[in-house]
């Protein structure tokens, strides 16, 4: 599934086209919407936003297959390639692939997946954990980093794998005893044991969340046979599908 981010930066890719013809192509999809000038970005932001997943990938498969038409009008160039090279990525993290004029699925179930980032920001926002903004921050700048031009898929991974051990710490933290200790909480390690012996987690996935945290540390993976690109999504999408879990097994405790 697409994500809210994905659907803004289309909106921002769109807005650089006339209304009618931006218009024309949301009305193509079935979304019911007639865009002015004056307001084209918040119009297309109210449409997109809102729209069905089905809808929105119509809009996303057209703009792949013509965007060498939807270039055309647009001057200076760079300012199409700069939002374009945006749309792209964004469409990476939500697990997408463009291959020639073609948007494809970088995994065979990956269309029916929601996207990770949606929810984990918005239990975040409202879970109450200490750190909630810290976490919340460090998962924004990982999306940043894998979107910069050119990209920083080390800065993204260590940020994501950042925003696990902060979540995972202030977890501990709310399950200790009111004097503290227990665990020391610049150890990963001891950090994940604490949560096994707190009766958070089991011992298959304390091994699990070590086995991943060695993945998204510095120098562990060997991006053989898989691109850089792929393989930082990879990480860092296993980073936040261990936040939203880890958030969502102390929320229900």
């Amino acid at each position: 599934m697409i994500s809210y981010r994905t659907r803004l930066s289309l909106c921002q890719f769109l807005a650089l086209q006339d209304a009618y013809v931006c218009t024309v192509l949301l009305n193509k999809a079935g979304v019911d919407e007639e865009l002015h000038p004056a307001m084209l970005l918040r119009g297309l932001t109210h449409a997109l936003t809102g729209a069905g997943q089905v809808a929105l990938m119509q809009v996303l498969d057209e703009v792949v297959r013509t965007q060498g038409d939807l270039r055309s009008p647009v001057s200076p160039k760079h300012r199409f390639d700069e939002r374009w090279s945006d749309l792209v990525q964004c469409l990476v993290l939500d697990g997408y692939l463009i291959e020639g004029k073609q948007l494809r699925a970088g995994a065979p179930s990956m269309g029916d997946a929601a996207p990770i980032d949606d929810d984990l920001l918005h239990e975040l926002s409202t879970c109450g954990t200490p750190r909630a903004n810290d976490i919340i921050r460090r998962i924004n700048e990982s999306s940043d980093a894998f979107r910069r031009t050119p990209p920083n898929y080390n800065a993204s991974l260590n940020d994501a794998r950042v925003a696990l051990e902060t979540l995972a710490v202030d977890i501990a933290h709310a399950r200790s005893a009111p004097a503290g200790g227990g665990f020391e909480p610049t150890k990963w390690g001891s950090v994940i044991q604490y949560l096994r012996s707190s009766g958070l987690i089991t011992l298959e996935e304390e091994r699990g969340l070590a086995g991943v945290y060695g993945f998204i540390s510095p120098g562990s993976h060997r991006p053989l046979g898989v691109s850089e690109e792929q393989m930082a999504r990879l990480g860092r999408s296993l980073a936040l599908n261990l936040c939203w879990f880890l958030l969502k097994r102390q929320l229900a405790a």
